[in-house]
C-alpha cells in the first residue's frame, strides 16, 4: 500500500470535491489470498485492515478513497464491496499476467464489515 493522488476529473463521484489540485488517495498495488487459502475470508481481513489504514489517512492527508490495481478475475470480488472501475487511471503492469484494472472506492463508501 502506498499514499498516493489521483485526478479529480477521472473519478466516478465528484460532488463536493476540490478539482483544482490532485486528491490524496490510498493505493493498492496488488492485494491476494493463496490459491489453497481461497473462500476463508482472508480478503475480506486484508481489505478490513486497508479501510483502517484509508480511514487514518483520511484523518491526517485528507484522504478521500482508495484505489486498488485489481486482477481482471478479482474484479466481482472488489464490486460486492463497493469499488468501481475507473478506466482513465493507470494501473501497475506485471509482465506475464492480465493487466490490472484500476478501481476506486470513495471514503464515505467505505463498509463496516
Amino acid at each position: 500500500m502506498a499514499v498516493g493522488t489521483i485526478e479529480v476529473e477521472i473519478l466516478p463521484e465528484r460532488k463536493r470535491l476540490p478539482t483544482h489540485y490532485p486528491l490524496p488517495i490510498l493505493r493498492i498495488g496488488r492485494l491476494a489470498v493463496d490459491t489453497r487459502h481461497q473462500g476463508q475470508g482472508i480478503g475480506k481481513q486484508l481489505l478490513r485492515h486497508s479501510f483502517k489504514l484509508a480511514f487514518q489517512q483520511r484523518d491526517t492527508a485528507g484522504c478521500v478513497g482508495i484505489v486498488i490495481d485489481a486482477k481482471p478475475e478479482a474484479i466481482d470480488f472488489y464490486k460486492r464491496f463497493g469499488f468501481q472501475l475507473i478506466d482513465e487511471l493507470l494501473a501497475g503492469e506485471i509482465r506475464g499476467s492480465p493487466p490490472p484494472k484500476p478501481m476506486f472506492l470513495p471514503i464515505k463508501s467505505i463498509p463496516l464489515i
